[in-house]
């Protein structure tokens, strides 16, 4: 968390005395500050150390865009990969774009460079879409997948013990089970098309 007594300080009186108002002056200064603006970080608060900012919160605002595509299939692939591979496979430029990205990822940390120059993944950050998915051996697949499998074979296995046990099948149950079926199926479906590679 960083030191943000410095931009307290300067905060009214009236700021300063009251608790409620002295908590939200400091979460703006937080989020001030974590944000990508220069004059906020390098001019009006110089003196919050950026060493003291949450790295978690620094990794989810590095890791976007091409990056974040790198990224993705760095996880998807789950072996080494070299620069010329990611970029044919992900349609970059050139190879100094892939490259680029690699040693960006390397820098948070998140990536490694092994002897015969290519990359695998060190660590899993959950950034962005990815929060929406799981990982299951080379397979990235969206959470809503297992929920909407669930409630679909919940649905059908209710139906056919009805139907074996009285012949009649309750409407709302039904109805009720579809629906949730439904919007479970279209959340994959929505994740799906969001995926970054």
């Amino acid at each position: 968390m960083p030191n943000l007594a410095f931009g307290l300080h300067r905060a009214s009186p009236h700021v300063r005395s009251n608790p409620k108002k002295r908590c939200l002056a400091r979460n703006w200064l937080k989020k001030a500050y974590s944000g990508k603006s220069y004059l906020l970080r390098r001019i009006i608060f110089p003196q919050i150390d950026m060493s003291t900012v949450d790295a978690g919160t620094s990794k989810e605002a590095e890791i976007h865009g091409t990056t974040l595509r790198v990224y993705w299939y760095l996880l998807k692939t789950g072996k080494p990969i070299g620069v010329r591979e990611t970029q044919r496979a992900l349609s970059m430029s050139s190879p100094s774009t892939a490259l680029y990205h690699f040693e960006k990822l390397r820098e948070l940390g998140i990536a490694e460079k092994d002897e015969l120059g290519q990359y695998f993944l060190k660590e899993e950050v959950r950034v962005g879409t990815l929060k929406m998915f799981l990982k299951i051996g080379h397979l990235i697949l969206p959470r809503y997948l297992f929920y909407a499998i669930f409630l679909t074979t919940a649905l059908v296995a209710y139906v056919l013990q009805v139907i074996i046990r009285s012949g009649q099948v309750e409407p709302v149950g039904v109805v009720f089970g579809a629906i949730g079926a439904g919007i479970c199926w279209y959340e994959c479906a929505r994740m799906w098309k969001e995926r970054v590679v």
